[in-house]
């Protein structure tokens, strides 16, 4: 079993159920398809979901070709500095015992309490437009998801092949990127979901924080990849 992919995934996942995050896809969805809300019966149609569901795969595409490329970026710095490997693990671990109590509200870090978000008036071009918005979206809400794209981009850089922080990245886009489709797919649903329990995403942010520290401590103990090489013979 790959570690590594399954803390991606669910670092993905976790980012998409965040409170700054979740409650904001009906807006981005409708944004991007520019269907309109008022109407019960329409978002019920085969078309209206395609629409959204079309829309929605190149908005996925946008973010995921940024965070893949992140990905890139930091295992090929990583090769860089292959000798410095223990320390890179103890700093990186560290780094995410911090971005843990973060997210735990323990400690503040100023920047990263600040959404970049980005308002778009007018209804994007096409398919091209949400592919657009996907690219934007990934740079203008890094201070939120950062936590969780950090932690990944940390393990993608003691990664040897620049390949395997491409993987671990696209793992993450996945986590992010299959709710995100389904919720075009069940957008009424998701609109019932989020009036009702809409507040429990708050939890989401806890359990990611906790994530985040198990991990760090495992990466400063030099014990991460000794449980992840166990896994692996095991299973």
């Amino acid at each position: 079993m790959e570690l590594n992919g399954i803390i991606a995934f669910t670092a993905g996942l976790l980012s998409f159920l965040a409170p700054c995050v979740l409650p904001l896809v009906p807006s981005y969805l409708i944004c991007i398809s520019g269907i309109s809300i008022g109407n019960t019966e329409e978002l019920n149609t085969m078309k209206t979901r395609g629409i959204l569901f079309g829309h929605s795969i190149f908005f996925v595409l946008g973010f995921s070709v940024v965070f893949v490329f992140l990905g890139i970026s930091s295992s090929a710095i990583g090769r860089f500095l292959v000798d410095y490997q223990v320390y890179i693990s103890q700093v990186g671990g560290a780094l995410l015992i911090v971005l843990g109590l973060f997210t735990l509200d323990f400690i503040r870090i100023p920047f990263l309490d600040k959404d970049r978000i980005i308002n778009l008036k007018n209804k994007p071009f096409g398919f091209f437009g949400s592919f657009v918005m996907g690219v934007a979206f990934s740079v203008g809400w890094t201070p939120c998801i950062g936590p969780a794209l950090s932690s990944i981009l940390i393990i993608a850089s003691m990664e040897h092949s620049i390949w395997r922080g491409a993987f671990l990245l696209s793992m993450y886009s996945l986590g992010f990127a299959v709710p995100f489709l389904l919720s075009a797919l069940l957008f009424q649903q998701l609109l019932q979901f989020l009036r009702r329990f809409g507040h429990i995403v708050k939890y989401t942010m806890r359990i990611l924080g906790i994530l985040l520290i198990i991990v760090g401590i495992l990466l400063v103990t030099a014990d991460f990849y000794r449980i992840a090489g166990w896994l692996e013979h095991v299973l």
